[in-house]
């Protein structure tokens, strides 16, 4: 009879250094306080940590979240044979988390990746220069130095612990380490310093194999035979990469399916770049599960305004050419002249509003102690996605509101891979932000400064709501209606699909026309969507009447439209109080021979998500 070693883990407190060091609380304050919703970081932190992590094999990485309830043999395989003496881990609530037959954990893991190689003590060089596992298990904050990543492992995996409510996690890896694979695993946890034998310990804890103080994991067979009792993916022949258990995520009051929702909509609003297709092949292969069924993840057509981001992207993706199937989009290159440098490239482009999904993610806008929505932006969309070198969202930074109503935009600015390590050094640990004040006074922080500052004032160029013109008697006025709101604006009559007229030039400080819009609103036209605009003309004194030319377009922003975007885009009708004049197309004239102020009707048909843009101009009948 062949005996079955007895797996053996070791709890190794850490204990206060004669010279000092970081204690858990301090660990904890590392992500100061995140905006964004702890589960959201998890995405962002975790997926950014695989991609940094990934083969150079021109093959995606695989990440999965899996939401799962750990069965009875599963958390006792965890309480006794991993977190030994749990209960003299102070503040972890490992013991009690442990009890529960309810247990559940988030299952993370990355396939295609290097896995968390080099020496496994803080204190060894490496030939290599790598140093992957301690970085992420024992060190804090240590930067990420290879070029063009997301961030720094002792900061990204914070957010493990805080989403825990045990304050734990598990580590297991397979990877190459001096040219041969290597299994490994260890727990850790944080908790509060305490006094032991009349030492000071600083609450960070470890289970692996105790090393005269300094722990080291559990290698080899034994490592995967401690995964696989606990529930941990297994490895497949000689694949390599990471897996983590969060020990009894915190779910903020969402239930587990709620939750996993959640997760998949924070990855598509944070991942979607990794989502999209270079050509033949996608960066990353994303999915989520609960209790091993599969928990769809959003394309970003389907979440609007996200398929307006990705049209921006795209365009970037394809070397700043203009997607003849997108309206209204607009490249802007974002570059500074001391130093004189290209910094990144801008695109935005126009869109008719949406409806939104309604996501059962837990979230209730009138509720203000509920989890938030994993959405993020509420609203109409006037946002530019801050993007870098490793092209994960790192912000959403907010532009000016679309001028019209019914409209909304959205853009994408991609900074060049030869300043990537300015902006990568102007975001905080959550990298969910450029703050050129991280950075010293220095050519980086310059090149932030003006990168912010640029993309503003190309937004305002193009969104700022514009400024009335000098005279009150305007002649041209335009009006953008659908069903969600209705703004009136003065604009020029210019843009793609204004047709030009041919008239009379007015005589030098000739009276004109007055042209008010009173209200707008969307109609039923025997079942297609219409728009009725009300008009009200006030005649030149002494003038025979008015001379009305009118147009409409399809809108794309307050400065242009498109007036072949919607096919079934015509104006139906012209009514003057009782009287109803036909026409047909998506221009006309009409001469009214009224010399009082007068009321109108203009009545165009439209497409279902349509914005329609009215010209109108008016010139006296002498």
């Amino acid at each position: 009879m062949i005996l079955q070693k007895r797996l053996h883990v070791d709890w190794i407190p850490e204990p206060k250094p004669p010279s000092g060091g970081l204690a858990a609380e301090g660990f904890y304050k590392l992500l100061g306080r995140p905006r964004l919703d702890p589960l959201t970081v998890l995405v962002r932190e975790t997926a950014q940590n695989s991609w940094d992590a990934r083969l150079h094999n021109k093959q995606p990485v695989e990440f999965t979240i899996q939401g799962w309830q750990l069965t009875d043999h599963e958390r006792e395989a965890l309480r006794d044979k991993v977190f030994v003496k749990a209960k003299e881990a102070r503040g972890t609530n490992l013991d009690k988390a442990m009890a529960s037959p309810d247990l559940l954990g988030f299952y993370i893991t990355d396939r295609n990746t290097k896995g968390l190689s080099g020496p496994m003590q803080a204190d060894q060089s490496d030939a290599d220069d790598t140093y992957d596992w301690v970085d992420f298990v024992l060190n804090v904050g240590e930067a990420n130095t290879h070029g063009h990543t997301g961030g720094t492992y002792g900061f990204g995996k914070t957010i493990s612990y805080v989403v825990s409510t045990a304050n734990a996690v598990v580590i297991h890896t397979h990877t190459i380490y001096k040219g041969r694979p290597q299994a490994r695993l260890i727990a850790c946890a944080l908790g509060q310093k305490f006094t032991r034998k009349g030492k000071l310990f600083t609450g960070r804890h470890w289970w692996g194999e105790d090393a005269g103080g300094a722990p080291l994991p559990i290698t080899g067979r034994d490592a995967d035979r401690i995964a696989e009792q606990i529930g941990m993916p297994e490895f497949h022949g000689s694949e390599t990469g990471t897996n983590i258990l969060v020990v009894a995520p915190d779910l903020a009051e969402r239930t587990p399916e709620q939750s996993m929702r959640f997760i998949a909509e924070s990855v598509t609003w944070n991942l979607w770049p990794k989502l999209m297709r270079h050509g033949s092949k996608q960066g990353m292969d994303i999915y989520v599960s609960w209790n091993g069924e599969n928990v769809a993840i959003p394309k970003p057509e389907d979440r609007p305004p996200l398929h307006g981001f990705a049209q921006a992207f795209q365009s970037i993706l394809d070397g700043g050419a203009l997607a003849p199937g997108v309206p209204g989009l607009r490249l802007d290159t974002i570059s500074s002249r001391r130093p004189n440098v290209a910094i990144g490239l801008l695109a935005t482009v126009p869109l008719i509003h949406r409806e939104r999904a309604q996501i059962d993610d837990g979230s209730d806008p009138e509720n203000s102690e509920a989890p938030r929505s994993a959405a993020a932006i509420s609203g109409a969309s006037h946002h530019v996605a801050l993007l870098r070198t490793p092209e994960l969202v790192v912000d959403y930074l907010e532009g000016p509101p679309p001028p019209e109503g019914g409209t909304e935009w959205a853009g994408v600015f991609r900074a060049e891979d030869d300043q990537d390590a300015f902006f990568a050094a102007a975001e905080p640990p959550t990298h969910d932000s450029w703050s050129p004040e991280l950075l010293p006074k220095s050519a980086g922080r310059t090149i932030v400064n003006v990168a912010l500052r640029e993309i503003k004032s190309a937004l305002e160029q193009r969104w700022a709501p514009r400024k009335l013109p000098v005279h009150a008697e305007i002649a041209s006025t335009a009006l953008v209606a659908d069903e969600l709101a209705h703004l009136v604006g003065p604009v020029e009559g210019r843009g793609k699909g204004r047709i030009p007229r041919e008239t009379s030039p007015p005589t030098s400080g000739a009276a004109r026309p007055k042209i008010e819009f009173t209200q707008s609103t969307p109609i039923d036209l025997d079942g297609d969507a219409g728009t009725l605009a009300c008009v009200r003309i006030t005649p030149v004194p002494k003038s025979a009447g008015t001379k009305l030319m009118f147009s409409v377009a399809a809108a794309l922003d307050g400065n242009s439209a498109d007036a072949d975007l919607d096919p079934n885009l015509a104006i139906v009708s012209v009514r003057i109080a009782d009287e109803r004049y036909e026409v047909s197309g998506r221009t006309g004239t009409l001469d009214i021979h009224i010399r009082e102020q007068v009321e109108l009707e203009l009545i165009a048909r439209r497409g279902p998500e349509t914005t329609v843009l009215f010209d109108i101009e008016a010139e006296a009948i002498r």
